[in-house]
């Protein structure tokens, strides 16, 4: 389960990079509340220094929100304890027939709890939560089998543009995803321009990422609609939903092909937006993401799905998407119709994103690969007016292997290397994640580590960096009401993320 979501969330980081030639990574990504149900007197961690580890996950639909406890008894879970002069205590813990993980005889202090084969909490707690916030059903099956189709028929499409896209979503069962444009090959039959019809528009829904089978018995809704490209009165373009289409008879089972024919209804344009954009306040934190980072966009989106006050995982409509490409000037939109066909109890939140490439050559390596730093944040549409819309948070700065520079390539730095930093210049960060990567040959760098901290600086416990030879760190920035250190897979509306990305290191 850990490995799977340390996964899952350095993949959305890149899923949503590509998306905007959209979306948050983790983002992006996991959130909640911390659980209603209080720890019992054996799992407060009191007895005999134990450390309680549970996984309570929130399913989150738009008018339930289900608790389900995980269990843990497979996961590998462990306490390492510093005793000082690069030593490490450490200590396994033993599954319960709740599903719970208790680490015995943990002195009180800091120590780093051990989750699975990649990640890492720097935490002093006594128990801690590692569940998520989903959006959707918790008995919603994937679709597996490739292909499983969705075939639509929709008549009443606005005139067809060349940059419009289509997106579904079913909120209920937390599945969706925007098509990306007729060049994404997300789907198959896109219109051409001018068409007023969807005709055979033909998706797999096995090659979503959050591709739920609907069910009608479950009282599963499918929307389908469409964003039409727009420009504001200063000459930007952008896009807003200007079409909308629902069914509540569909049932998919893995490897069938469903078709279903309707028609859109047009989506008044009854709301507004201030969109001023001061470009120049992102490109100025470029550098510091890294002295070699190339600026890739600004990207400026207004969504909506149940729970936004959760920031679950899962799919979300868009209702407005904007993009700035790199090297443009700050851009004021002025104020901005769009029209918003979901329940308004949801709420909406802007979210906004810039991103820089960083390109890589590992020693003696001749395959060169890029990475990618995010600087991004998200506020209730309400909250969004006549000021700017700037980024509430800066990268760390100082960033520094055992006291020297990590934006220069260095050797000799160990396997327990210790990392520090010092706070962003804009913003209060409230907690730290350190992603440890290495070459892979391929176009991205290879996944080898994930660690979580309040503090700004830490070292590396011994095991992470065995057998790599050579490797670099992207530190993220966050602010947000949640306490990683108590439930480190949950972030809440609001939150903001600035990324530092190393140079080479070489053990």
């Amino acid at each position: 389960m850990m490995i799977r979501r340390t996964h899952v969330a350095h993949a959305a980081t890149l899923l949503a990079l590509a998306f905007f030639p959209a979306c948050g990574g983790k983002g992006e990504g996991t959130g909640g509340p911390p659980s209603s149900k209080p720890p019992s007197p054996s799992e407060s961690g009191g007895e005999h220094g134990a450390v309680t580890v549970r996984e309570i996950d929130l399913w989150i639909q738009e008018n339930a929100t289900v608790e389900a406890p995980q269990d843990l008894g497979k996961t590998r879970i462990e306490a390492l304890v510093p005793t000082g002069g690069g030593q490490w205590q450490t200590i396994e813990g033993t599954a319960k027939a709740d599903g719970s993980v208790v680490i015995p005889g943990v002195p009180e202090g800091p120590y780093v709890l051990r989750v699975g084969e990649f990640e890492y909490v720097y935490t002093s707690a006594r128990v801690v939560d590692l569940g998520v916030a989903i959006g959707g059903r918790k008995d919603a099956p994937r679709a597996t089998v490739d292909p499983t189709k969705l075939v639509l028929d929709i008549t009443n499409l606005a005139p067809w543009q060349a940059r419009d896209d289509i997106q579904l979503f079913v909120p209920s069962s937390g599945a969706g995803q925007r098509m990306f444009g007729s060049g994404s090959g997300a789907a198959e039959n896109w219109p051409a321009v001018g068409d007023t019809k969807l005709d055979r528009f033909t998706v797999n829904w096995s090659g979503l990422p959050w591709g739920s089978l609907i069910d009608a018995s479950k009282g599963d809704v499918l929307t389908v609609s469409q964003l039409s490209q727009q420009t504001s009165a200063s000459g930007v373009p952008y896009a807003i939903v200007t079409r909308f289409a629902s069914f509540d008879d569909i049932t998919q089972t893995d490897g069938s092909t469903v078709s279903k024919s309707g028609a859109f209804t047009s989506v008044p344009s009854n709301l507004s937006v201030s969109l001023d954009v001061p470009t120049t306040k992102f490109k100025s934190q470029v550098a510091a993401v890294n002295s070699k980072a190339v600026d890739q966009g600004t990207f400026v989106e207004i969504r909506t799905r149940p729970g936004n006050k959760y920031a679950p995982v899962g799919a979300f409509a868009t209702l407005l998407t904007l993009g700035i490409a790199p090297g443009s000037a700050d851009m004021n939109l002025g104020t901005i119709p769009y029209g918003n066909p979901y329940p308004a109890a949801w709420g909406s939140f802007v979210y906004v994103l810039h991103f820089v490439r960083v390109d890589y050559t590992a020693p003696g390596g001749a395959t060169p690969w890029s990475d990618f730093g995010v600087i991004s944040f998200d506020r209730d549409v309400a909250s969004v007016g006549p000021q700017p819309i700037e980024p509430p948070l800066s990268p760390v700065q100082n960033l520094e292997v055992n006291g020297k520079s990590a934006f220069s390539d260095q050797t000799g730095v160990t396997r327990t290397p210790r990392l520090s930093w010092t706070a962003p210049a804009v913003g209060k960060a409230t907690h730290y994640t350190v992603e440890i990567l290495k070459p892979s040959g391929d176009s991205f760098g290879t996944f080898v580590a994930l660690l979580h901290t309040k503090d700004t600086q830490l070292e590396l416990p011994p095991r992470i960096l065995d057998g790599v030879s050579a490797f670099y760190v992207r530190v993220q920035a966050h602010a947000s009401e949640v306490d990683i250190t108590t439930h480190p897979h949950r972030s809440a509306a609001g939150a903001a993320r600035a990324d530092v990305l190393s140079n080479i290191l070489v053990p």
